[in-house]
Formats: structure tokens, C-alpha cells, sequence
């Protein structure tokens, strides 16, 4: 929030020209000295400093700062949320949402940084895995990671940018379908998912089970058309192999003899 100073025309009008166009050239270079550093001041559209337990299901294994966590809890900025037996829905104070699979640990920060496990975000939350940062644009996509430094980023829906976190090297582009694999700390190529891959996922454990949705209604069932089109897909985006209808044996007509 910021001020814009008014001068009074009548205090202006008295002045000797040369002063009032120095005022007036003054006035212009402040405002736009002032618009600018307001704008530098905005808050990034990918920023958290806060998430909050909205759903724990399979048991109450869930962990904020190694104390057990219930629905409502909050994680603030650099604190850690880990599950075990459980998974665990999320909401981040910019509106985004995510789920945790279990065994999963993550930290709240100028991303969602996970150092083990599985989570899904729905929503513009920036990630980090392996030392690589996902920059997002209202996005749904899955980091995975087993030992912090090896992984997938995979993309259900948009894309996403994913560069080092000390912002050298290439930026890679992985779009709605695709996945990028991370190796020892090492970027692979950009691959596209199997039909069985994406509907293994949304068969899987980051979306059943749970009872608050992570994207608008009918979100899900329009990806899970667009990435499985052998498929018929429910309103929340479960997948069922599209069977075909075997044609109706058309019995023979019997010849008469003659």
C-alpha cells in the first residue's frame, strides 16, 4: 500500500512558471519512483509461509515439527510436516492445495521442498526436489522422491518450469502428460507417461480416498480425458478402460431345398 501526494492547485497557481514545471516534473519522477517500488513489493503468486492440516485419513500418523498433528493445525514458515502410516490433505494460505502420500516429509518455504515420499499440488505453489526448483502457473503436477535426491516431476495438468535452485543452467518446460526424471541430483529428459502410468496415478494414492477435492468440480475428469482418451472418466477423474460392444452374432437364415 502506498501514498500518491496531492498539491493544491491554488498554492501551484501562484508560483512563477519555471517553479511550477519543476514541481510538476518532480511530482511525475515521485510518482513513478513510488509506483515502482510498490510494485517490487508484491508478494510472488508462488509464495507460502503456511499450510494447514485439512484431512488426515488412514490412521492420525501425521507430524508437525515431530508432534502429532490433527485437522486444522498449521505449519508455518520452515517448519516441517511429515506423515508415516497416514496421508494427509493440505491447504496453503495462498489457496493452493496439496496431498501428501505416507512416509512423506516436506517443508513449508518459498516453496513446497520435499525430501522424501509423494505430493500432489493443485494450484500456483512453487516446488523444490533434489536441488531443482518447479515454478508453476496454476498447475497439477506430482513430485515424488525417495532419498531427496533422486525423483520424478510429473505434470497432470498446465505446465511447469523446472530449473537448479541457484538459478543456473536451462530452464525445462514440462508440459501436461509428461514427466522429468532427477538422478543423483541430475536432470534426465523429459518423457511422456504411459496411459497406464497417469491412470496407475489417479487410481492411486494421492486421489482416492480422500473427501475434499484439490481442483474445481469437474477439473479431474477433464484432465483424465484429455491424457486417457481409451478411457471413460467419473466426474472426479477416476478412469475405467473404455470397453468396446461386441457386435450381435446375426444368426444364419436357413436355406429351403428346392
Amino acid at each position: 500500500m502506498f501514498t500518491i501526494p496531492i498539491f493544491s492547485t491554488s498554492i501551484v497557481g501562484f508560483q512563477p512558471p519555471r517553479n511550477r514545471k519543476r514541481n510538476l516534473t518532480g511530482f511525475i519522477a515521485g510518482f513513478f519512483l513510488v509506483l515502482s517500488l510498490g510494485l517490487f513489493q508484491l508478494p510472488t503468486v508462488a509464495q507460502i509461509d503456511l499450510a494447514i492440516i485439512q484431512e488426515i485419513i488412514d490412521g492420525d500418523q501425521v507430524f508437525i515439527q515431530d508432534n502429532l498433528a490433527k485437522v486444522e493445525d498449521k505449519a508455518e514458515f520452515g517448519q516441517v510436516v511429515v506423515t508415516k502410516d497416514s496421508r494427509a490433505g493440505v491447504l496453503f494460505n495462498n489457496g493452493a492445495s496439496g496431498r501428501m502420500d505416507t512416509n512423506s516429509k516436506i517443508t513449508v518455504g518459498q516453496c513446497v521442498e520435499i525430501q522424501q515420499g509423494k505430493i500432489l499440488v493443485s494450484g500456483p505453489v512453487n516446488g523444490c526436489v533434489a536441488g531443482f526448483t518447479v515454478g508453476v502457473q496454476g498447475t497439477i503436477y506430482i513430485l515424488e522422491t525417495t532419498d531427496g535426491k533422486t525423483g520424478n516431476i510429473k505434470v497432470l495438468e498446465g505446465t511447469v518450469e523446472v530449473t537448479s535452485a541457484d538459478k543456473t543452467g536451462e530452464i525445462i518446460k514440462v508440459t501436461e502428460g509428461q514427466k522429468l526424471p532427477i538422478l543423483k541430483g541430475i536432470l534426465s529428459q523429459v518423457i511422456s507417461m504411459t496411459s497406464e502410468e497417469i491412470a496407475s496415478i489417479l487410481l492411486g494414492e494421492l486421489f482416492t480416498g480422500f473427501n475434499i477435492p484439490v481442483t474445481p468440480e469437474g477439473a479431474l475428469s477433464s484432465v483424465c480425458s484429455r491424457l486417457l482418451p481409451g478411457f471413460t472418466c467419473s466426474q472426479n477423474g477416476i478412469p475405467t478402460p473404455a470397453i468396446p460392444t461386441p457386435p450381435i452374432p446375426t444368426p444364419p437364415i436357413p436355406r429351403l431345398p428346392f
